[in-house]
């Protein structure tokens, strides 16, 4: 399987900065409609992903007023298993992409460059 093929490019994604405010992270996330999203640092390096769970346990603990306080980095979970590199086998792809909506690629750079969802995966199949 080409990757390339089912890859939903960067650029055409809703992601967050590590360096971005909790409070304005957490009104990008609600506006896209999305449970979680990628993060990444400023060189663009993929550090791992945030979910509407982890916003409401910081909403929780601290306050929706002390968000202010906080960066995403502080909350970003580093996905290991839920990120694969652009040369990842397509078995590979087929058994990390069961237990997720998607999963992160990077390069060799460990740069984010898109991700793979289920769906794009599910429709390549039936292909």
């Amino acid at each position: 399987m080409n990757i390339f093929s089912i890859l939903v490019p960067k650029q055409m994604l809703t992601y967050l900065n590590a360096n971005d405010g909790l409070d304005s992270a957490v009104e990008f996330l609600i506006n896209s409609g999305y449970s979680a999203v990628p993060v990444i640092d400023d060189t663009g390096a993929y550090i791992g992903i945030v979910s509407e769970g982890d916003f409401l346990r910081v909403v929780m603990e601290e306050g929706r007023d002390n968000l202010k306080k906080y960066r995403v980095a502080d909350i970003v979970k580093n996905d290991v298993e839920g990120c694969v590199l652009n040369t990842v086998s397509k078995a590979d792809v087929y058994e990390k992409i069961l237990d997720r909506n998607f999963l992160s690629v990077v390069d060799d750079r460990k740069c984010f460059i898109g991700i793979i969802t289920r769906k794009s995966v599910i429709i390549e199949l039936n292909k």
